[in-house]
């Protein structure tokens, strides 16, 4: 079999039906053997990109390749150095594209799910426990997205008059706390529930709403507004 997507059929050849259909068209080896370009010694792109997708063992899906070192995937058949750093770049731009201020600035937060689809994208890879928060305005439009504290909800000392200050200084109505649970698991801890329930009325105290506290894990979250917890 041809090792170059040039020697594809044309009917099959993933630039061409990129330009034809449209990228969401595409499937997750077709996309990556863009990147790829080139196979090796009897593979073609697709069946490299194919080699790497085969690394999914837990079945995560196509987010499982943000978690994969330039090791890992030199080590598979038909790649190279080039080859994965041209992968790696690729995703980093499209984590980039998604966290970049204008794509939150006067999104409106309507439910717990607005906010989980917009803070998963920058945090569920997280290695360490981080804290974030929206910052809203009366309509519940972002104003702004802060990172509070990169140690968790246990640096109680700093974090509660970290949050208020960054909602006074941005004239916020509202906020939605977020924080990440690296092990993956997203269920609060009691720590979480009290922690946020103080924060809370803290919170009412100055006239600023906490709707939510929003836990990110790996695959899934959850709104403790939703669960009944705030």
């Amino acid at each position: 079999m041809s090792d170059r997507i040039s020697n594809m059929h044309i009917a099959v050849r993933p630039y061409e039906r990129l330009e034809r259909n449209g990228a969401s068209a595409l499937s997750d080896a077709e996309l990556l053997a863009i990147l790829i370009r080139s196979g090796a010694q009897g593979m073609s792109a697709v069946q490299v990109a194919n080699e790497i997708l085969n690394l999914d063992s837990a079945g995560e899906g196509i987010c499982f390749l943000k978690d994969l070192t330039l090791e890992e995937l030199i080590s598979c058949r038909g790649m190279g150095r080039v080859k994965a750093i041209t992968i790696k770049s690729a995703l980093e731009l499209g984590k980039r594209s998604m966290n970049h201020h204008p794509f939150w600035k006067n999104t409106q937060i309507k439910s717990p799910e607005d906010a989980i689809s917009l803070l998963e994208h920058q945090m569920s890879d997280l290695k360490k426990e981080e804290v974030h928060v929206l910052l809203l305005d009366t309509r519940h439009r972002i104003i702004r997205h802060v990172v509070i504290s990169s140690g968790g909800l246990a640096s109680t000392g700093v974090f509660p008059r970290e949050l208020f200050r960054e909602a006074i200084k941005s004239n916020a109505s509202a906020v939605v706390l977020a924080h990440n649970h690296p092990s993956g698991d997203p269920k609060p801890s009691q720590d979480d529930i009290t922690t946020t329930q103080s924060l809370h009325k803290a919170a009412s105290l100055m006239g600023i709403d906490l709707i939510d506290h929003i836990i990110i894990g790996r695959g899934e979250s959850t709104s403790m507004k939703r669960e009944g917890l705030l």
